[in-house]
């Protein structure tokens, strides 16, 4: 809203719409974005057996992001995120030790000590 009344302030009538069309294609930049980089993902973890069910799957999670209420959808969104980044911090755990080792030889060679 902030953003619609700066522009029609600074540039007049035609400031919302250049906003409305601003949005609707980082939107839709977004949405093929986030298709592609499931796909890929889904096809390096599965093969590429597993794309068609994806795109199936992301179509129908298009379709009820259109018609539901926002507050669940942000909920949704959160929980989806949260989950994404359990198995980095995972990763992260895991591989500790080797990034506090790198660190030190590298250090070291720089002739720095930590």
């Amino acid at each position: 809203m902030l953003t619609k009344m700066a522009f029609s302030e600074s540039i007049g009538g035609i400031g919302p719409v250049l906003v409305a069309v601003g949005l609707a294609f980082f939107a839709f930049s977004t949405v093929l974005g986030w298709a592609y980089y499931g796909e890929r993902n889904l096809e390096y973890l599965f093969g590429r057996v597993a794309v068609t069910p994806y795109r199936s799957v992301f179509i129908a999670a298009i379709f009820v992001g259109t018609v539901r209420e926002l507050e669940s959808l942000f909920l949704i969104s959160d929980l989806m995120n949260g989950l994404m980044a359990l198995p980095n911090l995972i990763g992260l755990i895991l591989l500790s030790g080797v990034v506090a080792r790198e660190t030190r030889d590298y250090f070291r060679r720089a002739g720095r000590q930590v």
